[in-house]
């Protein structure tokens, strides 16, 4: 099982030739990084003997030298020997809990970074960019590296937010949205016509179970009970908005019996207000 901070660790072992594995788990201790689960505990071994050998005069802080310049592109780790911004904010965000709780939410939910990055700023006040979160994950929350089951693996018994991080890998946009606080609307018609599918298709599942277990009676009970509340829900919704409609027509179609007079009566100097005026001034309303 590879490890989601891989590629920072490709760094530690170029960087600091003489760490030994108990000095590298310190490293990503001191960062709060999960180490490889206890049963992988070659893992790191098997990555160093992964490493490709060095070039001649290899030197990583030495940005003329090409060879050692297109091997750290080869290992996918140039950008972390460079002070670029994307780099700096990644630090930024693994120095920063909360924003790394935010971020790390973001990577695994696979929501558009660009995006998240917008709606989150906005009710953050913060300042993180798409370049920022990409780079993050590439060095320290790679989803490319781990399946579901390996997340599983990894995260299993040691991360208090298990539960959340592995509905976040299998949910939408709209589980994220509601994990980060990020206001979304939500259609009450489709909510309830999306709670009865989940209710009726959860029933059948459950009716696959085989024998008639207390504990299956009671859950096709509660089921069926939930599939027909949804549809009283929503044939009262249909009605409610058909009364609204049908008020609607009453007021659109029906209008005064009486005939209105004509223009003429209105305005007989040929508009509205010389009429109004000529009116007051026969009546004497006007003063001289």
């Amino acid at each position: 099982m590879r490890h989601p901070a891989e590629n920072y660790l490709k760094y530690l072992m170029i960087r600091h030739p003489d760490w030994d594995d108990a000095a590298i788990l310190k490293n990503l201790s001191d960062w709060g990084i999960l180490p490889p689960p206890s049963w992988n505990e070659k893992y790191l071994i098997f990555l160093k003997g992964e490493l490709p050998p060095l070039p001649s005069d290899f030197d990583p802080l030495d940005i003329t030298h090409r060879a050692s310049m297109a091997h750290l592109r080869k290992l996918g780790i140039y950008e972390i020997f460079r002070n670029t911004p994307e780099m700096q904010e990644a630090w930024d965000i693994l120095a920063n809990p909360d924003q790394r709780l935010v971020v790390e939410q973001v990577v695994l939910s696979r929501l558009d970074p660009k995006m998240a990055a917008q709606r989150i700023n906005k009710k953050q006040g913060w300042f993180l960019s798409e370049e920022g979160i990409n780079t993050f994950r590439h060095y320290f929350w790679n989803t490319k590296l781990l399946t579901f089951d390996d997340w599983g693996r990894y995260l299993y018994g040691r991360a208090a937010l298990y539960e959340r991080h592995m509905a976040l890998l299998s949910g939408d946009h709209r589980i994220a949205f509601h994990h980060l606080r990020i206001d979304q609307s939500v259609e009450s018609k489709l909510m309830i016509q999306r709670s009865q599918e989940i209710a009726y298709f959860t029933l059948e599942e459950v009716n696959l179970k085989p024998g008639t277990g207390p504990d299956k009676v009671k859950a096709i009970a509660v089921l069926a009970k939930a599939v027909v509340e949804c549809h009283e829900a929503l044939s009262t919704s249909d009605m409610a908005l058909k009364d609204v409609l049908k008020q609607f027509e009453r007021f659109r179609i029906e209008h005064p019996q009486q005939v209105p007079p004509e223009i003429r009566t209105l305005a007989p100097l040929g508009n509205y207000t010389g009429g109004a005026q000529a009116e007051k001034e026969k009546q004497g309303k006007l003063p001289n």
